[in-house]
């Protein structure tokens, strides 16, 4: 395994798949620290190695992509994950994972697999390690360097059965429709990453198409996941499978699966297929996103 730093997160692994190269530190986690795709700087902001305000877990953000488990609730969601992670070299990737919680009793690990093309594909693992049942979605959130744009699809059908709704538009307490920030088009929702905002936004989206995306600075990360049939699964927060977090330092793009039940013992997964894009113009609308972001996607 090839050993990088990034920041002053030393002693990363990292992988690589074309022109995309990932960093997963091994002192903290298991978290994607870094994320270079071409000759970009890194894709993910990281974050100063201090505790969270108003958590008292010991809850450090970090930055990079993490692994956490829905419905977010305080203090569960805020388990610190401040200690080192086991490293396996498997037959086909790298496995990441850390000794369970304390406070909740849930281990968490992430295998990377390099799929070349400039594609990863990361299976997330939420094993229950109580002696009773628990209920949780796990749930993969990439904290994105500032100055770019989520980019959400509209799985809609305008000639489609006209008499049920097909979508869904979720907003966080903290958050306004009205904020400039939310940009909205008939394929595609995004929100902006806007270094002078004065507070938070938070959206979520049933986006049945299976992918969100984040673009910036010439390049594009876009992450895809399974969809489940609403009529077997259930999603949390509304229904949502997507959510992004947009504040004055950073961009959170966040994939959700559907709610399971774990027995002791137990564990589920979800799998992201991460592309990385570059060679991109500045993304500002839906038709820059049509133009320039479609013909590429996998």
């Amino acid at each position: 395994m090839k050993k990088c730093s990034v920041g002053t997160h030393k002693n990363c692994v990292e992988l690589v798949s074309g022109d995309f190269r990932i960093a997963v530190t091994t002192a903290v986690g298991p978290r994607v620290i870094g994320g270079f795709i071409g000759k970009s700087d890194n894709i993910f902001k990281v974050l100063p190695n201090r505790e969270m305000k108003g958590v008292k877990t010991g809850f450090k953000l970090y930055g990079g992509h993490r692994l956490w488990h829905s419905p977010e609730a305080a203090p569960r969601s805020y388990a610190a994950d401040n200690e080192p992670v086991r490293v396996t070299e498997t037959e086909d990737g790298v496995l990441f994972e850390n000794d369970p919680e304390g406070l909740t009793g849930i281990q968490k690990s992430i295998l990377i697999e390099s799929l070349g093309e400039n594609q990863f594909r990361l299976t997330h693992v939420l094993r229950n390690c109580n002696q009773w049942d628990i209920a949780l979605a796990p749930w993969a959130l990439s904290v994105m360097a500032p100055g770019g744009m989520a980019v959400i699809p509209q799985a809609r059908d305008p000639q489609g059965y006209p008499y049920a709704p097909d979508r869904s538009l979720t907003l966080w307490a903290y958050s306004t429709y009205a904020d400039p920030r939310i940009v909205y088009g008939d394929k595609y929702i995004g929100l902006k990453q806007d270094p002078a905002a004065t507070g938070p936004c938070k959206i979520g989206f049933n986006a049945d198409e299976g992918w969100i995306g984040y673009v910036n600075g010439g390049v594009a990360l876009v992450k895809y996941f399974d969809v489940y049939d609403r009529n077997e699964y259930e999603y949390p927060d509304n229904g949502c499978n997507v959510e992004s977090y947009s504040c004055a330092d950073f961009c959170e793009i966040e994939t959700v699966a559907p709610l399971y039940t774990l027995a002791p013992g137990d564990e589920c997964e979800h799998v992201e297929v991460w592309q990385g894009i570059a060679g991109l113009p500045a993304i500002n609308n839906e038709a820059d996103i049509v133009k320039h972001i479609e013909p590429k996607l996998l």
